[in-house]
């Protein structure tokens, strides 16, 4: 997700029909500028070079959402429940529209990640690297962070770990995931980065937009990224 001012314009997207490295491609039309979904950047027209600013997003069932968030105000109520049409492609070797099976880099093609950026380095987490402890700290580059795994495992949330030394809780319950900070003795909510209980009670974490991704799609853009806790393809 994207915020949508640049250079003060509020711009508004639609989508081109036309996909780049198998992904696609955005279209503003206050300018008719072509934008690249995967790292939010405009590769034709007159605002090309242009960088938007990437928001925090999750992808997860709407009903794990609200219980996070009960005064969720949803933005289009048109949408209908329907089957996932691309649950076939998901099951599948195949990768892209080109139904290749193998792609470069440390992880299978379709392996599913959670990937960000901080500055100009790019990184990434496979989802099935979470699956136990549901949680990962690591050094991004001499930025701690700790990345941890919704309660329904289908999605992931990075937060800039500061100082704190984060373990996973053996008193977390109702599928959400706890964290014990030795640092300060304090337990945290771990996907929502709030601590509460200990010293830093109400404190937050400070969360690193991240964009869920196949890794060939990731890759793909961002072909130099560190993959943290990675086990080899």
């Amino acid at each position: 997700m994207y915020a949508r001012e640049v250079n003060g314009q509020t711009l508004s997207f639609g989508v081109s029909g036309m996909l780049w490295r198998d992904n696609l491609i955005m279209y503003d039309r206050q300018s008719d500028s072509w934008w690249s979904q995967a790292d939010g950047k405009a590769i034709r027209g007159p605002r090309r070079g242009t960088q938007l600013v990437q928001m925090p997003s999750d992808l997860m069932p709407f009903a794990e959402w609200r219980a996070l968030y009960p005064g969720t105000l949803v933005l289009s109520s048109g949408t209908r429940a329907e089957r996932d049409r691309y649950q076939t492609y998901h099951e599948s070797r195949d990768i892209g529209v080109t139904g290749r099976t193998r792609s470069a880099g440390a992880l299978d093609g379709k392996a599913r990640v959670v990937g960000f950026r901080l500055g100009e380095r790019a990184f990434a987490v496979e989802l099935a690297r979470l699956a136990m402890p549901r949680m990962l700290q690591a050094d991004a580059a001499g930025t701690p962070v700790v990345v941890a795994l919704s309660p329904d495992g289908g999605t992931a949330r990075v937060f800039i770990a500061e100082e704190h030394r984060f373990s996973a809780s053996p008193t977390s319950s109702g599928g959400r995931l706890e964290l014990r900070d030795a640092a300060s003795a304090s337990t945290w909510d771990a996907f929502s980065g709030t601590a509460i209980s200990g010293p830093l009670s109400g404190a937050r974490l400070k969360q690193v937009p991240a964009h869920m991704s196949y890794w060939f799609s990731w890759h793909s853009f961002f072909p130099n990224t560190r993959v943290l806790g990675a086990s080899s393809k």
